[in-house]
């Protein structure tokens, strides 16, 4: 994959990492009690899955030797 666009996609996925923090955090605001957990694991599941994403697309591969040109 080409290193512009693995900067670009990785740079989406912090931001997206990012503003799954920022939205966990505004659930402690007064809601009620089930939609507060409902958009704490939905904000969990992003987060998680932002972040391995941006693992598994930064993670070095040894097979592909097209990233070293």
């Amino acid at each position: 994959m080409n290193r512009v666009l693995r900067l670009a996609l990785s740079l989406i996925l912090g931001a997206l990492a990012c503003f799954s923090i920022f939205g966990f955090l505004a659930t402690f605001e007064p809601l009620d009690q089930a939609t507060r957990m409902t958009w704490r694991a939905v904000y969990s599941v992003l987060f998680i899955a932002s972040v391995a994403g941006s693992f598994m697309l930064n993670l070095s591969r040894r097979d592909n030797r097209a990233d070293d040109e």
